[in-house]
């Protein structure tokens, strides 16, 4: 993959390094995909916005990150990306888009580093994040402290950490991160495939 911003302004993080390239041509809609350093940790990072995994193209550039943290043993840590309310919400849905998102899903669940979501209040809708919460290994949610979240059984509440403004995420991230290096990389496989479900009908 290629790389046209070295060094980056990426708040929390300390040195962030965007990463392009699609043979297929477009880049996809992200804020930000690449590596980025928080800390002593290094994470391979996609940063989403409301227009995010809209395209092939997007998913394409999601499938190669994927990849991209594989091979360098790094964590993936998904900013703002509520996959399967996305997917859900996809329709129709073409042949080539299908496709992308088959490729990315398996991608993921077979994914032997850690997966981290986040979701900074720009989706704050108990009823998206909470079908976001099952399947990644760690989730951190920023929660307003007088805005009531939503009830959790205790299977999603392991590996959740909850902030009540932006500036916390960053302490939370290193947290699971330490937490979930504990588990072997089977095990947080395991757990993926029997909670994470994307809707994949493709329409000829």
């Amino acid at each position: 993959m290629l790389s046209l911003n070295f060094n980056l302004e990426l708040p929390p993080f300390e040195k962030a390094i965007q990463l392009y390239g699609d043979r297929a041509g477009g880049q996809g809609n992200f804020e930000f995909a690449g590596l980025a350093n928080l800390r002593e940790s290094k994470v391979v990072l996609l940063k989403g916005n409301a227009k995010s995994l809209e395209q092939p193209a997007d998913w394409r550039r999601f499938f190669r990150l994927t990849n991209l943290a594989q091979r360098l043993n790094k964590p993936l840590l998904l900013w703002n990306l509520p996959l399967i309310y996305i997917t859900t919400a996809q329709h129709p849905i073409s042949l080539v888009l299908g496709s992308a998102i088959q490729n990315t899903k398996m991608q993921l669940l077979k994914l032997p580093q850690p997966i981290i979501t986040v979701f900074d209040g720009n989706y704050n809708r108990s009823d998206i994040i909470i079908n976001e919460l099952g399947w990644a290994d760690g989730c951190v949610v920023v929660k307003p402290e007088k805005e009531e979240l939503f009830p959790l059984p205790n299977l999603k509440k392991q590996n959740l950490k909850i902030v009540c403004e932006k500036s916390g995420i960053s302490k939370q991230i290193l947290r699971l991160l330490q937490e979930v290096s504990q588990i072997n990389s089977e095990e947080l496989i395991a757990n993926r495939i029997g909670s994470f479900s994307l809707p994949t009908k493709i329409q000829s």
